[in-house]
């Protein structure tokens, strides 16, 4: 089989979906008002994350007791982003997680993501526009082996516009020791500051990205972060790691620099551990069209970073890209067509106290 018709069959593995179809559209970008329940409601239910994230079904808690111990899970959650083509991106806390990020799709599925990027899968079962129940059905790390039931329920912020989700339900590890644990030792903490870092924006894949693994491109991007201010960033690498197209999903690395107007550089590096490589999902669209979403986690690269950047130590962040629809149809060279993207991402940065 030649590449092309590898790649033609990968897209004929993505049929449309009557809720694709209902989301179709030309653009993914975040909308430019508020974001409001209603905007969820021929949906009726957010997904989240681009693997299976939590996912909401009936409170039938009694039925899914098992010989595995239950303990409660509550969750607040916040839309951060949404595309027109049914994908939301959230921000928050859960119970057992502690910070997460969580994407859905217009497939009700969802994943979750704790700040070191294990995560957790499953779907949605909504009931009405703004309640529903979640299912879990997996994860990675600290959750393989996740099950469980939560109720959720949507609202709007009569102030802010903004949308959010509340969840409250029952779930259980699978084999193993789950507790919530400290993740660093409290002698490293004395001597770091921690400090909350937010990043949005988005850019381009000029030269599109590879469909072999190995394969690299470069991107780009603008936008706002913490201690950034405004940034522009022209030295983003992509690497493919791997592409499954029976599934569309598919893993991959890379680095970003981040410059902030007076030059001082937030160097990173993305999906650098082995074990926690970035994944993507392509999400099909309307007109044979799909939406790449990525998720990835950001660590920093203290040898390349500088200025009010040159004293961080580590932290990190987790990513989630959003692509515009753009055709799965690779050149001679293995690459898709250029497309733009948004982005958004929310964690922490440590900073050494001691002084040089």
């Amino acid at each position: 089989m030649s590449f092309n018709s590898w790649l033609q069959s990968v897209r004929s593995m993505l049929p449309l979906s009557p809720a694709n179809k209902r989301h179709g559209g030309p653009t993914s970008r975040r909308p430019r008002g508020r974001l409001g329940v209603e905007a969820l409601e021929d949906r009726w239910m957010p997904s989240t994350v681009s693997e299976p994230l939590v996912s909401v079904n009936p409170p039938i808690v009694e039925a899914v007791a098992s010989a595995q111990h239950q303990v409660p899970f509550h969750e607040s959650l916040t839309v951060v982003a949404a595309t027109s083509t049914g994908i939301f991106t959230y921000e928050g806390y859960a119970s057992h997680i502690g910070h997460v990020t969580a994407v859905s799709y217009p497939d009700n599925t969802f994943v979750k993501i704790a700040d070191n990027g294990d995560r957790a899968f499953g779907y949605l079962s909504p009931s009405s526009a703004t309640t529903g129940t979640l299912t879990f059905t997996g994860g990675t790390g600290r959750f393989a082996g996740l099950t469980g039931t939560a109720s959720y329920v949507l609202s709007t912020n009569p102030e802010t516009g903004a949308t959010h989700v509340k969840v409250n339900g029952f779930i259980s590890f699978g084999p193993g020791d789950h507790h919530d644990e400290e993740t660093e030792p409290s002698s490293h903490k004395a001597h770091t500051e921690v400090v909350p870092f937010k990043v949005t924006g988005g850019g381009t894949a000029p030269q599109g990205l590879p469909v072999f693994p190995g394969g690299t491109a470069p991107h780009n991007a603008t936008g706002t972060g913490t201690l950034l201010g405004n940034y522009t960033g022209n030295e983003g690498s992509f690497e493919l790691l791997s592409l499954n197209p029976t599934t569309g999903t598919g893993t991959f690395r890379g680095s970003f620099v981040f410059v902030a107007a007076n030059g001082d550089r937030l160097a990173m590096n993305y999906g650098a551990d082995p074990n926690n490589p970035g994944t993507f999902k392509l999400v099909p669209v309307a007109d044979g069209k799909v939406v790449a979403v990525f998720i990835a986690t950001f660590t920093p690269d203290p040898q390349h970073s500088t200025g009010r950047f040159a004293d961080v130590t580590g932290g990190s962040f987790i990513m989630v890209a959003t692509s515009e629809p753009f055709l799965l149809v690779p050149n001679a060279q293995g690459y898709t067509p250029a497309f733009a993207y948004t982005w958004v991402g929310e964690g922490t940065l440590e900073f050494s106290k001691e002084k040089k």
